[in-house]
């Protein structure tokens, strides 16, 4: 092996551009404030050329069959590993060029805009944790770069500083600190059950468990982080509120990437941890159902573009969930399933990351994203119409494009579980898998009908007559432009492109990915795809029409589109956050109350009951000193030194005294009056108020300060492992 501290330089790089960048825009800004934002600008993005360009450079090595592996012994107890492999050198390399794609879009969408700086720092961090973790040879290093790259993304969600942000970012903190939490529990009981957190070893020494009762344990905690990550159901609730409210560029990395560092450790819990448990695949399947529908439902909708975008994406990693559980209960033949979750986590990155900027430049154009005011931008503007189309055939699975053949393998590693086992529950899950594609084609139809078919809003009038230059940078539509023919291709000719992108991706599971034959363009294969484009069809017109639109009435404040559903109970607004600010501040502050009541009632008992002890040692100590006085000392006190002898027994006599005395000082109480408990409960009640205020105030601060105070806890016990 050679060169492999490139492993640990690729991802410590970017962190090292960001503290550069920043340093140098404080220097020169006092000098000239025009060159210090550009310097910024130029580090910013040339980090982001030079990871890029080391993605690739490694990509190629490892094609012509280069080994990576760098071990870092003794950082954090456990040390760091790192390895690239085929599925690592596929996403480091897509990781990457989406960095460098949002970049170079950022610059011209926060052109003029405050806080810029925070921007490029936090999103450098964000990308070496992100590589940290996609690198990263054990769970241990997977958790730490994971930690870090969950506490610089938070910058993305808060970074616009409105109130709806600050809102977002804080779902999004407690959703991120509360599954970190979860996921280092589950670390420490894999550990304990199996002795090893190493990737490569995990899938055997698992195997080898005959009690699995804290394997179990210790699958749901990884599950629950990863889970949060990735958006699954029911912990999805922090997608809907950050994306729309972070910037366009962040939202397509935290859509097209950051959600797939989630899947990352669900595929390793599926394709190796429970590699053979068809019980665990059929929950991860049930997963996956309910989290497409949770996700498709309110994109029907929803009038927000970002908004449904966001709900888009919990709803396609519903479709990758539904193949990480099949990879289970096929086992030996989970080829479909395996190819199809790869495949459909790579098509999804490329179809979020052409939908969200497209998506920026409506906002950065219009400043709104309301469908009611974005109506009819799209008229005329074929490039616009070219990538939006690209990317929304695609993600609706339309044949002839990459989401085509990933969303196929899905349904027919579906429909192979039904057929070897029998269960109705397989059945079911493949009829609501092609239930939620017929919803994808529909609110993807219902976007593309509003921006391109539907008459221009007074809001899109205004801009096309006062518009001086061109609505969307060149460079950032070539860039897209690769992208979005990059779907093509894929769906045309697989087997020269993603065939054997997820045959190398395939050493993230134990068993090889597709060893059969699919014939794309067979009938069994293209029905599933006519089914849902007739459900979507379906849905468009007898539910999103009725649904969303309404007849246009002649009064011009009157919105065509209306959102029935934001009404709607919400399941981060009406259990999740009451939960955190109100129930669980009021329970917990209750049992506080009550202990504080029981410990003082306690403290007297115990009080009262030492007072008597001491009373009575003082009545027996006078006792004892005046029968010394009449009998053993008496001959004494008659001499001469009588006095030193009274002095003595007066001595003895007076320490019992001082001791009830200083006792009595000290904890004496006094009696409770009457009134005093309901006085007590009264001040429990104005405190409980008190503290839910405050909890509801600063939870994101408290969140932060608990998580970095978390991790430098965790480092010390770590450095103090073999000590």
């Amino acid at each position: 092996m050679y060169g492999d501290s490139v492993l640990l330089w690729i991802c410590v790089l970017p962190i090292i551009g960001s503290a550069i960048a920043m340093c140098a825009q404080k220097l020169l800004f006092d000098v000239s404030p025009t060159s210090a934002e550009r310097t910024a600008k130029g580090m910013f993005i040339g980090t982001l050329a030079v990871v890029c360009g080391l993605s690739v450079w490694l990509a190629v090595l490892h094609a012509n069959g280069a080994d990576f592996a760098l071990a870092i012994p003794h950082v954090c107890g456990m040390g760091l590993t790192f390895t690239l492999d085929g599925f690592r050198v596929l996403y480091l390399v897509i990781t990457s060029v989406a960095w460098l794609v949002s970049g170079v879009f950022f610059l011209w969408y926060a052109e003029g805009e405050e806080h810029q700086l925070r921007y490029f720092v936090a999103t450098l961090v964000t990308l070496g944790c992100t590589l940290g973790v996609l690198l990263s040879a054990d769970l241990f290093t997977t958790f730490v770069f994971f930690e870090g790259m969950s506490l610089a993304s938070f910058v993305w969600v808060i970074q616009e500083q409105t109130k709806a942000a600050i809102r977002a970012a804080k779902t999004y903190l407690a959703v991120a600190v509360i599954g970190g939490l979860v996921l280092l529990m589950g670390l420490f009981l894999l550990y304990r059950s199996v002795g090893t957190l190493s990737i490569d070893g995990l899938a055997l020494a698992c195997r080898g468990v005959s009690d699995r009762t804290v394997l179990y344990a210790a699958g749901a905690c990884l599950l629950f982080g990863f889970g949060a990550k990735a958006g699954a159901w029911p912990l999805h609730v922090w997608l809907p509120e950050a994306h729309p409210e972070a910037p366009a560029p962040a939202s397509s990395l935290l859509s097209g990437i950051l959600t797939k560092t989630g899947i990352f450790g669900i595929l390793i819990l599926s394709g190796r941890i429970f590699a053979w448990d068809a019980a665990w695949g059929k929950w991860i399947v049930a997963i996956g159902v309910i989290t497409m529908l949770a996700g498709a439902i309110p994109a029907l909708a929803s009038i927000d573009i970002k908004h449904m975008l966001a709900c888009s994406s919990v709803s396609q990693i519903g479709f990758i969930l539904s193949g990480a559980g099949a990879m289970c209960v096929l086992r030996e033949e989970q080829g479909l399933a395996t190819s199809g979750a790869i495949l459909h986590m790579l098509n999804h990155s490329s179809f979020k990351l052409i939908l969200f900027l497209c998506a920026g430049i409506l906002v950065k154009n219009l400043h709104t994203r309301d469908f009611n005011r974005i109506r009819g931008f799209g008229r005329g503007k074929y490039a616009l119409l070219a990538l939006m189309g690209t990317a929304s055939l695609g993600i609706a699975g339309i044949p002839g494009t990459s989401g085509y053949v990933s969303k196929t393998l899905l349904h027919e590693a579906l429909a192979e579980c039904a057929e070897m086992t029998g269960s109705g529950f397989y059945h079911a899950a493949e009829i609501l898998f092609l239930i939620a594609g017929g919803c994808t084609f529909a609110y993807m139809a219902k976007l593309m009908i509003v921006l391109f078919v539907r008459k221009p809003s007074i809001e899109v009038k205004k801009y096309n007559l006062t518009a001086e230059r061109g609505y969307f940078p060149k460079i950032a539509f070539v860039m897209l432009g690769v992208v979005a023919a990059g779907i093509f291709v894929g769906g045309c000719i697989p087997g020269l492109t993603l065939f054997p992108m997820a045959e190398k991706a395939s050493s993230i599971v134990v068993y090889p990915p597709l060893e059969e034959t699919v014939e794309l363009l067979s009938w069994k294969c293209l029905s599933g795809s006519l089914i849902s484009v007739s459900i979507g069809i379906a849905l468009l017109v007898l539910v999103v029409r009725p649904l969303v639109s309404r007849k246009r009435v002649p009064v011009k404040e009157t919105p065509e589109y209306v959102d029935r559903l934001a009404s709607a109970p919400a399941l981060c607004d009406d259990v999740y956050r009451p939960l955190l600010l109100n129930v669980f501040p009021a329970v917990g502050g209750a049992l506080m109350t009550g202990l504080e009541q029981f410990t003082e009632v306690f403290a007297r008992a115990v009080f009262k009951i030492v007072k008597s002890i001491l009373a009575c040692l003082d009545k027996i100590v006078d006792a004892l000193m005046l029968l010394l006085r009449r009998t053993a000392l008496r001959p004494v006190c008659e001499q001469q030194n009588s006095t030193l002898a009274e002095a003595v027994c007066n001595s003895i006599g007076t320490v019992g005294n001082g001791a009830l005395r200083l006792w009595n000082c000290t904890f004496g109480r006094r009696k409770p009056k009457e009134g005093d408990c309901r006085a007590a409960v009264n001040r429990a009640r104005i405190n409980m108020t008190e503290s839910v205020k405050l909890v509801s105030r600063s939870l994101s601060y408290g969140l932060i300060a608990f998580c970095i105070g978390l991790m430098v806890l965790l480092v010390y016990i770590l450095l103090n492992l073999n000590g």
